[in-house]
């Protein structure tokens, strides 16, 4: 069996077994809190042996609202050794010559003597009783149910508040019932709300962000929107966080994604799930006006088209460190709604309304034009025919930027600015621009293109 004791202050004084000078307890002299000034020592042993059986036999009612339950510290085998503690007490002014008695007696006027006896008690049959009210206490908090319709979340189903016995502090103020005698009685019940609760509720619109997708081949706004369409109807509670590569998955033609122009370094090649940056990139901006704390986020190697400089969040399934993760710091859960047509990707973010409105803010350092070229043949001859012809530009390169992202807060009503906070500065490279050049001579066949010079195009 398990055993927990506790001493409680024992001065060891020296001295031998009582004398027969003074046949009883000295003033000032307490064991256990039990006065023992004017008994003899056998009077004292009885005393203390009376004042045992009640403590370990004492039943105290514990109480919660209109419930209550037994206690007695006898349930938990409590045990009491005294025999040292009333040596002690008896060689106080029993003990040396008589001048060192009467100072002892003299300084007993003015400090008393309390020895406490050491306590032993099962703490696991304790720790099972307390663990017994609380399954008996305890009721759960209901969430408020929330239905995702098509257009925004409805509260169909009010939350209720749940309650929670404190189990540590139950557990010391049963402990102080034990070895002291005296405890609080009240059950310590706490109120547990829950995690989405409809007192409180708006359900407003907190953040709207929208990039447009006109540019795009179906294949590629495609892909955006069969990424953004994981985040449909997608809850974010309180302290959960939200991982964009885990919400969205691999993407992979199996599971519905295309081949579509995406970056590879500081180009634009074809790859599968091209676009998916897009929609990472909304969700961003969305979860900056929603105050949602960004935990991980990277910028592209070159600009964007669709926002600006430090606006964008760079995803790429299965690489380190290209990913979105952004986590739900407020007290209230968010609701996000998505939606790509042909002209624009848009993320709706419902819930409760914090406390100024957000937005991302680009600051460009400095920019530069792109001075990188690539030349491709035109074998066809549909844009530049002749190898003496002038170079067509086929796609223009992003130029490089260093740019700082800014969080700005807005006062709702008045719509002036409150506090502004950088949260990135990013360095974007220049991209490559590509020219068509001619691959036939003067009388028009194809050139070897081994031996055409950039200088001669």
């Amino acid at each position: 069996m398990a055993a927990a004791a506790a001493v409680f202050g024992v001065v060891k004084l020296v001295g031998s077994v009582r004398e027969a000078q003074i046949e009883r307890f000295v003033e000032n002299v307490y064991v256990n809190g039990v006065p023992l000034e004017g008994y003899t020592y056998e009077e004292g042993l009885a005393l203390m042996a009376q004042m045992k059986q009640e403590r370990i036999n004492a039943t105290y009612t514990l109480t919660y609202g209109t419930n209550s339950w037994q206690f007695s510290p006898a349930d938990f085998n409590m045990q009491m050794e005294y025999a040292t503690e009333m040596e002690y007490a008896w060689n106080l002014g029993h003990v040396g010559d008589g001048k060192t008695r009467r100072q002892v007696v003299e300084n007993l006027r003015q400090a008393p003597a309390e020895f406490n006896s050491e306590l032993s008690y099962d703490e696991a049959a304790l720790e099972s009783f307390v663990d017994n009210l609380a399954s008996q206490i305890d009721v759960a908090p209901v969430d408020a149910e929330v239905a995702v319709t098509e257009e925004k979340p409805v509260i169909i189903t009010a939350s209720q508040n749940g309650v929670a016995l404190d189990k540590e502090q139950t557990l010391a103020n049963l402990t102080a019932l034990i070895t002291t005698g005296k405890g609080d009685t009240a059950l310590p019940v706490e109120e547990v709300l829950p995690a989405v609760t409809s007192d409180n509720m708006e359900m407003k619109v907190v953040a709207k962000f929208s990039t447009d997708v006109s540019f795009r081949g179906a294949d590629s706004r495609s892909n955006v929107r069969l990424a953004l369409g994981f985040f449909n109807g997608y809850v974010v509670y309180p302290g959960q966080t939200c991982d964009f590569n885990e919400v969205v998955g691999p993407r992979t033609e199996g599971r519905g994604f295309k081949e579509a122009p995406e970056y590879a370094g500081n180009e634009l090649k074809k790859g599968v799930g091209g676009g998916v940056c897009q929609a990472s990139t909304t969700l961003y901006n969305a979860a900056i006006m929603a105050n949602m704390t960004i935990l991980q986020r990277s910028n592209h190697n070159m600009t964007v088209s669709y926002v600006e400089p430090s606006q964008d969040a760079a995803v790429e399934y299965g690489v380190d460190g290209k990913d979105f993760i952004f986590r739900n710091d407020t007290e209230h859960a968010i609701y996000i709604y998505t939606n790509v047509d042909k002209e624009n990707a848009t993320v709706t973010i419902y819930g409760t309304r914090p406390e100024y409105h957000y937005e991302l803010v680009s600051v460009i350092i400095d920019e530069k034009k792109s001075d990188r070229k690539r030349y491709e043949n035109d074998y066809d001859g549909k844009n530049v025919y002749y190898i003496t012809d002038t170079p067509k530009l086929k796609t223009a390169g992003h130029g490089s930027c260093h740019s700082e992202g800014w969080v700005v807060a807005y006062d709702w009503d008045t719509k002036k600015e409150v506090s502004r906070e950088q949260i990135s500065y990013d360095v974007y490279v220049a991209g490559v621009n590509v020219y068509w050049r001619g691959v036939h001579d003067s009388k028009g066949n194809v050139v070897d293109p081994e031996k055409i010079q950039e200088s001669g195009t």
